[in-house]
């Protein structure tokens, strides 16, 4: 039978989806658009003395600023249906969207959460390490062998100059620099401990872990079933021989619980930075001097 399949959302849960993605698009132009500067002798002004190749702080507004351009894309190639008053929706397009929102987003929270002074250190010093490595790495790709042996010159009097600085905080010299963690273990870290689900099992407020597992089985095309469960779904064509043509449409439930979700997660971000930008190692306010 035609339609027998079929499963979209109600026509109610599609106003609540585009009420929540446009209560989030209101909080995310609410955000400041650049974190100010940390105070004098706040906890990230002290601690840019230890980590000169990059700081916590400008590595903080660097994927803060691609989290907030990948959302703005959002919400750009998000339009109106004038049939329904609904979105038009292009899922491949907004779930890479999507992803790379909450990596970046992630990696911002994820140096700064520590609440430890030589932890904040030690993970700035880690995404250093990482990108020195990946310009060597580079230019043995693109440039040949010449350049990658300058490039491998600069690289290893680099890794010694962090492995110095390093060594100059108390709590870290028996530790190893090394890159950071893979992205699972750093949206897990940043991810509140799951409580509850949904009937669709992903939880009505789903967690960056979440929202990148579902992003990334989208984007990766790894299982048709799975991409076939998170979305809706509408036969077009009768069945011919066992076989009929469907349409899979994004569910935009899952959509706007994904975009609230990472304007949550800047948020959040904000006010840790606010915090440390503000506040000296003692967690006294400082006097707002720049």
């Amino acid at each position: 039978m035609m339609g027998a399949y079929d499963r979209e959302e109600s026509e109610e849960q599609l106003q609540q989806g585009v009420y929540i993605i446009n209560r989030a698009r209101k909080r995310f132009r609410e955000l400041p658009e650049l974190l100010p500067e940390p105070e004098v002798r706040s906890m990230l002004s002290i601690e840019r003395a230890y980590t000169p190749r990059g700081s916590s702080d400008i590595f903080v507004a660097f994927h803060r600023h691609r989290a907030c351009e990948n959302l703005e894309r959002i919400f750009d190639i998000m339009t109106d249906r004038e049939d329904s008053g609904g979105l038009l929706v292009y899922p491949f397009s907004i779930y890479s969207l999507i992803r790379s929102a909450i990596e970046a987003a992630a990696v911002a929270m994820w140096l700064i959460k520590p609440s430890k002074k030589a932890q904040r250190i030690f993970r700035a010093l880690q995404v250093s390490y990482s990108d020195t490595c990946e310009v060597y790495n580079f230019y043995k790709f693109i440039y040949g062998k010449d350049a990658a042996e300058r490039a491998k010159a600069e690289k290893h009097e680099i890794l010694n100059r962090l492995n110095e600085l390093k060594d100059a905080v108390g709590p870290l010299r028996q530790r190893e620099l090394s890159p950071p963690p893979k992205y699972t273990a750093i949206l897990k870290e940043v991810s509140p401990p799951p409580h509850g689900a949904s009937s669709k099992g992903y939880g009505a407020n789903p967690s960056p872990l979440v929202i990148w597992k579902i992003a990334s089985t989208f984007l990766h095309g790894s299982s048709e079933q799975l991409i076939r469960s998170l979305s809706d779904i509408r036969q077009v064509t009768e069945f011919n021989d066992g076989a009929a043509s469907f349409e899979i449409r994004a569910s935009i439930q899952l959509i706007a619980a994904s975009i609230h979700g990472i304007v949550d997660l800047i948020s959040d971000l904000d006010e840790r930075y606010i915090y440390l930008a503000t506040h000296d190692h003692a967690n006294k306010r400082t006097q707002g001097e720049n």
